[in-house]
């Protein structure tokens, strides 16, 4: 049966870690603008680590859903997927955007 609280609680949380990496990868960028480069690292990966337990959370649902043969979705599950894939996504862009500032530091 689904547990709608145990869903409700992973969401969250997924949410949150997502929010938390996306914020880290913003202010990486910020520190990146300003040439600060060991500071925009740090931060890149303290929103990886963020973003490794939003990942974490999500999965527990899946392997849930996959045991129990029972589909585990919410809206609110449904909310925390979208932030954890904007959050994958804001990084790949955030770490792209580094390089070119690295790159013209460079020249």
């Amino acid at each position: 049966m689904v547990n709608i609280e145990k869903i409700s609680a992973a969401a969250m949380g997924v949410i949150t870690y997502s929010g938390m990496a996306k914020s880290c990868y913003m202010e990486a960028l910020a520190f990146a603008k300003q040439g600060n480069y060991s500071e925009a690292d740090k931060k890149l990966k303290e929103g990886s680590e963020n973003f490794v337990e939003a990942h974490n959370g999500h999965m527990d649902v899946l392997q849930e859903e996959i045991n129990t043969e029972e589909p585990q979705i919410s809206l609110l599950m449904t909310h925390a997927e979208d932030q954890l894939m904007a959050a994958e996504t804001l990084k790949i862009v955030i770490l792209e955007l580094i390089e070119i500032y690295r790159d013209k530091k460079g020249e």
